[in-house]
Order: structure tokens, then C-alpha cells, then sequence
């Protein structure tokens, strides 16, 4: 493999790279594409896909001496102390995963990173917006999965904290708190929280924690009180100037949906399609433009939105559109293509609209959509490509199928991808043992089953 083709696999995270590591007689011209890995945040979306911090100890540990890239991390780990983003917690969790095997640096380095942020925390006196407050969660959250017996230590400094310096709350840990319980039980919490005998810091962080859920509570009550119940009081609120972004929630149409309430949503699509303030479509199509009422929806308005200068109206009208099937639809998808005008949401529109001749046309224009980190319409499109597969055409491009697994940068979408090509017996057993290293855990693990069972190993594709 050339160094060209491991980093492009290496941004992708999958395990080809982790098996060439193993396989190269030469794995030292490897080594500075991973220390490079390690300088970053390597995940797409590592909100949905969790952060690559497996997948790059397993590219570490392929190497005969793990300080080279201890140093990278320690140094990167103080580097991003204050900074927003996930190459922290991805420092960290490979971090600990040394330190779990026996590594007493890596452990030195969380200990003292600990040490560092809290006291940096507890110096603060005035808010400041960084990453600093966030990266401690993520750290804490690192240790208590680690070690689920420091619970008790992290939740006594963090009381001590909340109790000394105003600025923090028992809100500023919630997804700590979460993994904890998830650790340990809620049982176990609740014993460490509320002994008679605890410690002052623990009893901080309870009545902290308290407090927090208490005013959640409360917030959210008002807030179902305060929010519109039909489709006149909606538009008339969204008129008056109360549908700033945030305001007024995007899920109000689907809820009417939900409660069959069809009517008062038929009569939001309504509103929408008589409404000449753009800005108003807009805010209206924010709660329209999902697959349980775009059905509702003028096409003929849709349409039209769709060509507007106004990006986002124009974005949201094409939203609405990948959820609806009509011949119309699928002429404006041609139209668009043959102008070489908003390629990726042409593909999404046609990939709704599919027919067994669209085939070739289809598989064409998705290779032609740029795979970059600056640029993620292609993600859309892939999202869409999927879709297809669940829908009862015939003809459908398969062969998009290893090219999305190939080349999508998000291994959340790649996981739909292996699990398509297994149900058609597309994987060949090569393919599933690279999938054995790739980043992304369900498909490591289904992977495995796969190999256990020996099943879809067949090298010809239906």
C-alpha cells in the first residue's frame, strides 16, 4: 500500500490499514501518517460515530515502540486543554486504553492532566467561553469508564468545585453523571450520593444535581405550557416575530402527526403554500420538511422554493422534496443534472424518485460528488443512496454499494453500507477481515459473526 492510499483509508478508518501495518516488511515509512493521526481529530462525526480513539491504538500497537506517539499525545493533550472539539476526549480514551494495559505513562498523564484542569478550573473567575469547563467532563467521563471505583473522588472535587466558584453547576456534568450510572447503577450512585456520613464535596455535587433537574423539570413545563397547540396559533406567532431560530420547535408538525392530529398539520402546509413572505415559508417548512409531512406539501411551491437565492428557504424546500415521489420531482432531478446546477441534491432527488432506468444516470453523478471534510453534501447523498436500498425498486445500483463502503469519511453511514452489502453477499471473507479492524465497533463486531458463522463470503455479487 502506498502512503498515499494508507492515509486515505486511515481518514476513513478502516481496517485495511490496520492489517497492512501488520503485513509490511517496511512499517516505518507508515509512522509519521500515524503520528499525524494522532495530531487530530480524526473522526467525521464524532458525535454520531463516537471518536476513532480504538482505531488509532490499534495502528499504535502495531508499532514496536508506543513513545514516539505517547509524546504526541501528552504534548496534544495540553495543546487542546481549552479547546472546543473532540481530539481531546480522542487523546484521552487512547490514553487509557495504555493505561489499561499496564502503561504507567499514560496513566502519569491523566492523573496530572486531571490535576491541571481542575486547578485551572477552580482559578477561574469569570466566564470565559472555551473548552476548558467541557474537556474536564470528557475527561472525567474517560476515568470513570476506566476506573468506575474514581467516582467518588471525581464527584467529591467536582462538589468541592460547584461549591467554591459559582460559575459551575451540577448542569456542567450531566453526561458524566450519565456514564456513571451506566457504570455503576443508579443503586450504587445514590449510595455513594446520599450517605449520611458523605463527604462535603459529595454532598455538593447532590444538592447540585438536584437543583439542576429540578429547574430541567420545570423549564420544560413552562415551556409545553408557553408553546403554541394549533396550526392559527403557529403562523400567528410566527407572524407576530416569534419564530427566530430556536423558538419555536421544528418538531411541532411531526408531533400533530403523531397525536393524529392530521388536520392541523394539513393546515400548516396550508399556510405555507399561500404565504408570500419568504421568511415565513421558511419557518414553516422548518417544522414541514421531514418524511411524515412533506406528503402534504405543494409540489408545485416546493419547487419553486427550491430555486430561490434564499439558501436556506431553498435548502429546506429540497428537504422536503427528497421525501416525495412524483413525476414532477423526477424531471426537475434531470433538469438539474443536465445544467450540472446542485449536483448532490439532484442525486437526492432522483435517488427518491428511482427508476430502472436511472440506473447508469444514477451511478455516474454519485461518483462525481467530491468526498471532502469541507464539503458534506456527499454525506446526504449517501444517506439517500440507502434509503433507496429499503424501497421496492428493482435494478437497484449495487455497485455503489463497495464504493460508498470505500469512500465515505463517516463510519456511523459505513456501518448500513456493510450490513446492505452483507444481506445481498456482497462481502467476500478478505473484506471481512479488514472489517475486523475498522473504527467503527458494530462493525468490528459483525464482522466477527460473520467469520464465525462463514457466512457471507461468497466473492461473486447477485
Amino acid at each position: 500500500m502506498t502512503r498515499k492510499a494508507f492515509k486515505y483509508d486511515m481518514q476513513r478508518g478502516l481496517g485495511s490499514c490496520v492489517l497492512e501495518l501488520r503485513n509490511t516488511r517496511d512499517i516505518e515509512k507508515f509512522r509519521p501518517l500515524v503520528l499525524w493521526g494522532c495530531s487530530r481529530d480524526m473522526a467525521y462525526d464524532a458525535q454520531s460515530e463516537g471518536c476513532r480513539s480504538v482505531y488509532l491504538y490499534q495502528l499504535i500497537t502495531q508499532f514496536p515502540d508506543a513513545a514516539p506517539f505517547m509524546d504526541v499525545l501528552e504534548r496534544r493533550l495540553y495543546q487542546c486543554l481549552r479547546s472546543k472539539g473532540w481530539e481531546f476526549l480522542q487523546d484521552c480514551e487512547i490514553l487509557s486504553y495504555f493505561a489499561q494495559d499496564g502503561e504507567k505513562r499514560a496513566w502519569d498523564i491523566l492523573k496530572n492532566c486531571y490535576r491541571k484542569t481542575l486547578q485551572l478550573l477552580n482559578r477561574k473567575r469569570k466566564y470565559i467561553e472555551d473548552g476548558l469547563a467541557d474537556n474536564f467532563e470528557s475527561l472525567c467521563v474517560t476515568l470513570v469508564t476506566m476506573r468506575p471505583e474514581m467516582y467518588r473522588m471525581l464527584v467529591r472535587d467536582i462538589g468541592l468545585m460547584i461549591e467554591s466558584n459559582s460559575l459551575y453547576s451540577a448542569s456542567d456534568f450531566t453526561w458524566f453523571q450519565a456514564v456513571s450510572e451506566s457504570r455503576l447503577g443508579k443503586k450504587a450512585i445514590n449510595r455513594i450520593l446520599y450517605r449520611p456520613d458523605a463527604e462535603d464535596g459529595i454532598k455538593a455535587y447532590a444538592r447540585s444535581m438536584e437543583e439542576y433537574r429540578e429547574r430541567w423539570d420545570r423549564a420544560e413545563t413552562e415551556r409545553r405550557k408557553s408553546e403554541p397547540n394549533t396550526a392559527d396559533e403557529i403562523y400567528e406567532g410566527l407572524k407576530e416575530g416569534k419564530g427566530a431560530e430556536g423558538a419555536v420547535s421544528p418538531y411541532l408538525a411531526r408531533r400533530m402527526m403523531n397525536q393524529g392530529r392530521q388536520q392541523e398539520a394539513a393546515k400548516l402546509a396550508a399556510y405555507y403554500r399561500d404565504e408570500k413572505e419568504p421568511a415565513l415559508r421558511y419557518q414553516l417548512l422548518r417544522m414541514l420538511a421531514n418524511k411524515a409531512c412533506a406528503g402534504m406539501l405543494d409540489v408545485e411551491r416546493l419547487l419553486a422554493d427550491s430555486r430561490w437565492d434564499y439558501d436556506e428557504l431553498a435548502a429546506r424546500a429540497f428537504d422536503a422534496l427528497n421525501y416525495i415521489r412524483d413525476t414532477r420531482v423526477r424531471e426537475y432531478a434531470y433538469q438539474l443534472l443536465g445544467d450540472g446546477k446542485r449536483l448532490a441534491q439532484a442525486v437526492s432527488l432522483l435517488a427518491a424518485n428511482y427508476e430502472d432506468g436511472d440506473r447508469e444516470v444514477l451511478v455516474r453523478a454519485v461518483k462525481q460528488i467530491p468526498i471532502t471534510y469541507e464539503d458534506g453534501a456527499w454525506h446526504g447523498v449517501f444517506d439517500d443512496i440507502m434509503n433507496l436500498f429499503s424501497g421496492p425498486a428493482k435494478h437497484k445500483p449495487k455497485e455503489l454499494l463497495p464504493y460508498m463502503y470505500r469512500n465515505t469519511l463517516c463510519s456511523f453511514c459505513r456501518e448500513y453500507v456493510v450490513r446492505e452489502m452483507g444481506r445481498r453477499r456482497m462481502l467476500t471473507e478478505e473484506m471481512l477481515e479488514e472489517m475486523r479492524y475498522d473504527c467503527n465497533g458494530k462493525i468490528r463486531d459483525y464482522a466477527e459473526r460473520k467469520l464465525g458463522k462463514g457466512q457471507g463470503m461468497e466473492a461473486g455479487a447477485r
